[in-house]
Formats: C-alpha cells, structure tokens, sequence
C-alpha cells in the first residue's frame, strides 16, 4: 500500500466522526450504493476476504445484482449502505471463492469475464493471454503460477448458483485505443453475443476494462450502451443523486503486489474508500463520463 492509504487507514475513525456529523447536519446522504471490485483471490487470502465478507454483512447490506438493477434504475429506493460485490477478468479462483465463501453467505456477485479469456483450456496458454492482455508489458514468468482461467463450464456452474456474468470485453483491450467501429463492435457486442448463446443468458452488465477514464472513450460508450444496460466504471463514487446506469462507480477492493498477486485492503481503508472519503480524486473524470450519457 502506498502512503496515501496509509494515511487514510489511520484517519478513519476521525473520518468516520466527520461522515456522521455530515448526515447529522444533512450535508452527507444518509443513503449509499456502492460497488465493490475483486479479481483473482489466492489461496492464501481466502481466509482474509472471508472475514471481509463477513465484515461488510454486518455493517452494510450486500445486495443481489438483480435489487441493484432496481436501485440504479430507480425501480426501487436507495436507503441505508447498500453494497455490491463484484469480480473482474474471470480468474478461475473467482468460482472457489464464490462456492467457499459467497454461497454460504447468501451473497450474490457479478463476474466479468473475457470471452477469449474463456475459451483458454491450457494453463501455459492462459499465463500468456493474461502477460498479453489482462496485464499487457508484462512477461509469463511475472504471472503468478496460481492463476488460471474460468471456463464455460464454471460460469454454467455460477449461473446455477444464482450468480451473474457480465461482459469485460473479447480481449481486454484499453478501448481508447480501438482505431475503428468496427473493432469495438467486436470488442462489445459480436464477442459478448457468442457467450450469451453458449450460456444461454443475457449479458446485461458490461465492466470497462483498466477502469480508469483514459482506457475508455466516447465512441466506445457509445456502441456499448447500445448493448448493455448497466456499464461500470472503476472510477469511486456513490450511485445516488441520479447516477446513470451508463455511468456506474466503483470502488477497488484490493492491490497489487509487486509480483501481481492481489491483496484485499484491510477493513479500515475499505472503510475509508467506502466513506467516500477519496471520491474527489474522480471529480473530473465522472463528470466526463457522465456527459457520454446524455441524450443527443
């Protein structure tokens, strides 16, 4: 963890006093939906994101995708701290996690995943794509041995467990970075409508990949909401006050080392984050992806 949040894991209890005194004096809602981001959860940090898990169920109410649909649509009110969890890439840790620790929680998530991610078989073939795509500059030795791939199989597996699967793209690639109609459209819509016909589902909710403004664009935006209802950000914030379903926060859950392997954040600076207490550091970039959601 870097100094900043260092820093934000010591102030919380002092952040904490001040978000109260806020919705006390109505500054601050009293009302938060948020959304959470995973990717892979090694083995050894099972046990770290089963006290976070049940950590959160004590203090928020973790929400299925299907009353976050109706929150963020305004089908149903937003009150008190509601929360949903979700994964990103369609690392193959993402099924035992969910069967050893969101099953018997009752907690359902959403998984995004790659549709040629998906296709992979081959454990040496999926330590390439993810050194080529997921975390491109990178070597195949730099991947971490434990990581593999989610297959149709396990996402078949997770719909029956009553979880969702979203869209991440075809290849993982930085959107922003698509010379063409064309090749977005492959991108977001021909790829996702393949994996919809094997699953035999809809793919509703679309994640952008990298998270950050400069990876997504407008055009991209646009070919995207012409197949998706719900596209997520990476960017943190809480979805009230009229946040679009086209222009969703969310908040990352965990950080990298220096090998990649992930790590969750300590309840304190999740607490932090899930104050809102570094939502400022997004102010510009909402407000630019929330202007692609206007009407033309």
């Amino acid at each position: 963890m870097g100094y900043s949040h260092k820093g934000l894991t010591y102030l919380n209890p002092i952040l904490q006093v001040v978000r109260k005194i806020g919705v006390a004096l109505h500054i601050v809602s009293p009302n938060r939906l948020r959304v959470l981001i995973y990717h892979d959860i090694p083995s050894e940090e099972e046990g770290a994101f089963r006290k976070q898990m049940h950590s959160l169920k004590k203090h928020w109410n973790i929400i299925t995708p299907s009353e976050f649909e109706q929150m963020i649509t305004g089908g149903s009110q937003i009150n008190g701290d509601n929360l949903l969890i979700t994964f990103d890439d369609g690392f193959s840790s993402n099924r035992i996690v969910a069967e050893n620790v969101l099953n018997p929680l009752g907690i359902k998530a959403i998984f995004f995943v790659i549709s040629d991610f998906v296709k992979i078989k081959d454990r040496a073939e999926s330590h390439k794509f993810i050194a080529d795509h997921i975390i491109p500059g990178s070597k195949v030795l730099d991947i971490p041995k434990s990581w593999g791939n989610m297959q149709l199989k396990d996402l078949s597996a997770l719909i029956k467990q009553g979880h969702t699967i979203g869209w991440h793209t075809k290849l993982h690639k930085r959107l922003s970075e698509c010379s063409s109609k064309n090749e977005l459209e492959d991108e977001l819509i021909l790829s996702s409508e393949n994996l919809s016909h094997q699953l035999g589902i809809e793919i509703n909710h679309f994640a952008y990949t990298f998270g950050d403004l400069e990876s997504f664009s407008e055009a991209a935006h646009l070919v995207a909401k012409r197949k998706f209802r719900f596209i997520y950000s990476g960017l943190r914030g809480n979805n009230i006050q009229n946040i679009s379903p086209l222009a969703i926060r969310r908040d990352a859950a965990a950080y990298q080392l220096p090998n990649n392997e992930y790590r969750v954040f300590n309840n304190r600076l999740l607490d932090s984050f899930l104050g809102g207490f570094a939502d400022f550091r997004y102010k510009l970039s909402k407000k630019i992806l929330d202007s692609w959601c206007r009407e033309s």
